[in-house]
């Protein structure tokens, strides 16, 4: 995109996120710097959430990271966007917010530019998924973070009353979106590296989770299903609950803890399906393990819906307790699905249409800046 980096009074692009850690968003904003080499970074900063491997999120080198203490917790948001509302912010045409919390909505907009939001919809710790993220907290404190969920409801509408524009991960996220914020947004599904994650003949050994060890993830149910099969689970991710699971996991379930790119990419290739039990926004994991020929059992919900296509390249299942997962698993084991339709599944969220499309969005927000004003741009209420 011509002048997509740069102008005579600043950068035209900023990019702001909410933390660095490894995980779909992370992939997103990688994605976005490598296209946009140029635009400046804004990020809160979580200690304990970066990888082993610093090069695990390489754009991480050139953020401007926010110091935001140890852990992440999402009934603290209003806490993260003060410390995002009171960072300087380098000239930009427009402020390129990735929200999935919603704090980065606060961050500054400098005098004239556009805020766009790539969103992920209403943040589930405030809508449907708060007795989850409660399992995380302190015991004592969680009576007081479920009390307080109204106004951190409240605060989160506020903030989404900001941008000029909303785009969203996927169709389930914007229907969320119009259903909470009363607010339309385009969908652009999240980049998925269709060149690096490709299919390879390997013996298939093993059953495959990826993500985040956190209670959200509602791995305890997919460890409790395997406790009876005569199939291996291997679950890459760290977090919090990895001692719990460790201690949960019978002798047929192996915890890889954080894994690089290219093991990563070995884990997919070698497996006889993803299993994902929690509903997600998107589960670029998903997509990748379809890029990789594999498919996906996973909850009938979501951008599972989007991604898998029951039954061609997965399962997608009415329940995700351990019973209903359990015999998924056994259907899967006996009639292996096609690695030509998942990877034809994956193609469709291929990491060049997804910038393709967010070049032409932040042109056009470029010339609506450029245009006669109506209005007083992004509220900072």
């Amino acid at each position: 995109m011509p002048g997509a980096n740069s102008s005579e009074n600043g950068n035209e692009l900023a990019i702001v996120t909410e933390s660095v850690e490894c995980g779909g968003t992370e992939r997103v904003v990688q994605a976005l710097a490598e296209r946009f080499p140029r635009a400046p970074i804004v990020a809160n900063h979580f200690t304990g959430l970066m990888g082993p491997d610093p090069d695990a999120t390489p754009w991480a080198i050139r953020a401007r990271l926010l110091p935001s203490g140890r852990k992440k917790s999402h009934f603290l948001a209003p806490l993260y966007g003060r410390r995002l509302a009171a960072a300087p912010m380098e000239p930009a045409r427009v402020v390129l917010v990735l929200a999935a919390g919603g704090w980065s909505l606060a961050a500054t907009v400098p005098p004239g530019g556009r805020l766009v939001t790539y969103c992920t919809g209403p943040p589930p710790a405030l809508y449907g998924e708060a007795h989850l993220y409660l399992r995380a907290e302190p015991a004592p404190l969680r009576p007081v973070m479920r009390a307080a969920v109204p106004a951190l409801r409240a605060y989160n509408r506020r903030l989404m009353r900001r941008p000029h524009r909303v785009i969203a991960n996927s169709a389930f996220s914007a229907c969320t979106i119009e259903c909470v914020y009363g607010r339309s947004a385009e969908v652009v599904h999240p980049p998925v590296r269709t060149h690096f994650f490709t299919p390879a003949a390997r013996r298939q050994r093993h059953f495959l989770a990826v993500g985040r060890l956190v209670p959200q993830k509602q791995l305890d149910d997919l460890v409790d299903a395997f406790r009876d099969l005569d199939e291996t689970l291997v679950i890459a991710g760290r977090g919090p609950w990895m001692d719990r699971l460790r201690a949960r996991a019978p002798a047929n379930v192996r915890l890889a803890g954080w894994v690089d790119d290219s093991a990563l990419r070995e884990l997919y290739r070698r497996s006889r399906a993803l299993v994902c039990p929690s509903v997600e926004e998107f589960g670029i994991v998903m997509a990748e393990a379809h890029a990789c020929g594999i498919p996906v059992i996973a909850p009938g919900a979501g951008g599972a819906l989007e991604i898998v296509d029951d039954p061609a390249t997965g399962l997608l299942l009415d329940r995700t307790d351990a019973r209903s997962i359990a015999s998924a698993v056994r259907a899967i084991a006996r009639r292996p699905l096609s690695p030509e339709a998942c990877r034809a599944s994956a193609e469709r969220f291929a990491e060049d249409r997804f910038l393709a499309r967010m070049e032409e969005v932040i042109s056009e927000e470029i010339a609506a800046g450029r245009a006669p004003r109506g209005g007083s741009g992004p509220s900072r209420s």
